[in-house]
């Protein structure tokens, strides 16, 4: 998986973030875990790892939990022309 090289994630002082794509002027709003998740695609991380990571950071979510809403946010970019296959 790899980010669209148009799209610019800008994390805010309180963890939320927006994503801005300059070829189509859209701008998508991100929580925490959303800004978490760009971040550790943004290093090349795998599905299996940015659950790990959401795990990791978020102690209250379970693991089913943080496998849905991950998945659910990777269709949500896919979607949006923010995310494709490598």
């Amino acid at each position: 998986m790899r980010l669209n090289p148009f799209a610019v994630m800008r994390e805010e002082f309180d963890g939320t973030g927006f994503v801005f794509t300059a070829e189509n002027n859209q701008v998508m709003t991100l929580n925490a875990a959303g800004v978490a998740v760009w971040k550790a695609l943004a290093r090349g991380a795998s599905e299996t790892e940015i659950v790990q990571a959401l795990l990791d950071r978020f102690s209250a979510v379970t693991a089913e939990q943080a496998e849905a809403d991950v998945h659910r946010f990777l269709d949500k970019l896919r979607e949006k022309s923010l995310l494709a296959e490598s």
